[in-house]
């Protein structure tokens, strides 16, 4: 069965008026319900040169608002948080949520990020490995006594979570190394959906499903989720004419960090194997691509800073009502 996520992306350029951009999120989230959506997802960045509310408080805000969905992070930068904040955060989400929190890490990219919290950038996968293991630990509500490389915690965690063990685990990874610590480590691995490279999704599947079997996890019947940036319409033309004029605004803001520069020389390609834009029709037989490959719940980024709150939603009825029946038939 094919599930649908809602990737809330909380940033806008900072011209526009911050508490009308989150109450039209709100009101995004909502119609994501309505349409029986399966997940809501939350972003984190620090210090960034767009307006970007803070994941904890956004997931506190929309779960009023979600239903059924679960709700998590799509990312949390989690080497820039303490693992007992974090354990003791979301199993109070849980309780809160009523069992249906998802916690998703990753590393970053952002040097600045890891500046302004004097954190060693060299150190983060480590400090990411270790942060699961004290959160884990906690989760299970029992006495721990961890002292390790970068934490020393002694206690049991004041919040027990909802979900046995606590939520589940999605790790955000790209390259080689963090995609098998995503499948040593994870419950999932919270695949990227904007490389260019038509390489790379078959590659790092193959680099995951090694990694799986090598830890004794199965390689069928899992969650095997995939964020995509989509806009869909009846009129490709429009489709692409908006989409140039949108959603490149906020990718040369991206462009900004030294990580991503390469966004400003591969626009087409982007466009062309990365995104996913069209009519119903067109949207469909590109994500039956990506289903081939296994994944099986897809997180969509429907609107970027100043797209009118209208079109995402119509981005979100068509792929409800037109291009999951065709993925589901």
């Amino acid at each position: 069965m094919i599930k649908l996520g809602l990737l809330a992306s909380h940033q806008w350029p900072r011209e526009l008026p911050l508490a009308e951009s989150i109450t039209g999120l709100v009101d995004l989230v909502q119609t994501a319900r309505d349409l029986s959506f399966d997940s809501v997802f939350t972003i984190n960045h620090f210090l960034g040169n767009l307006a970007s509310p803070q994941p904890i408080s956004m997931m506190a805000t929309l779960i009023p608002h979600s239903g059924s969905m679960q709700v998590g992070t799509g990312i949390l930068l989690l080497p820039l948080f303490h693992p007992v904040h974090v354990a003791e955060e979301f199993a109070s989400l849980d309780q809160i949520s009523g069992g249906r929190m998802i916690l998703g890490v990753g590393v970053g990219y952002r040097q600045e990020e890891y500046a302004a919290f004097s954190v060693n950038m060299k150190k983060r996968g480590r400090m990411l490995e270790e942060s699961l293991q004290v959160i884990r630990a906690l989760w299970t509500c029992e006495e721990i006594d961890h002292q390790g490389e970068f934490y020393r915690v002694q206690g049991k965690i004041s919040c027990p979570p909802v979900q046995p063990g606590g939520p589940k685990i999605w790790i955000g990874a790209g390259a080689r190394k963090p995609v098998q610590r995503a499948a040593k480590l994870g419950d999932a691995w919270f695949v990227p959906g904007n490389t260019p490279s038509p390489e790379y999704m078959p590659k790092h599947i193959a680099i995951y499903d090694e990694a799986l079997a090598a830890a004794g996890k199965p390689t069928e019947g899992i969650e095997r989720p995939l964020m995509k940036e989509v806009y869909v319409s009846h009129d490709p033309a429009q489709a692409r004419q908006e989409v140039v004029h949108y959603m490149r605004k906020e990718y040369e803001a991206y462009a900004n960090y030294d990580a991503l520069r390469w966004f400003e020389d591969r626009w087409d390609e982007i466009l062309e194997h990365s995104l996913l834009v069209g009519t119903p029709d067109q949207v469909a037989k590109k994500m039956r691509a990506f289903m081939d490959m296994g994944f099986n719940h897809f997180i969509v980024r429907p609107f970027w800073g100043g797209l009118p709150y209208a079109t995402a939603e119509r981005t979100l009825r068509l792929l409800a009502e037109e291009v999951r029946p065709q993925l589901e038939g």
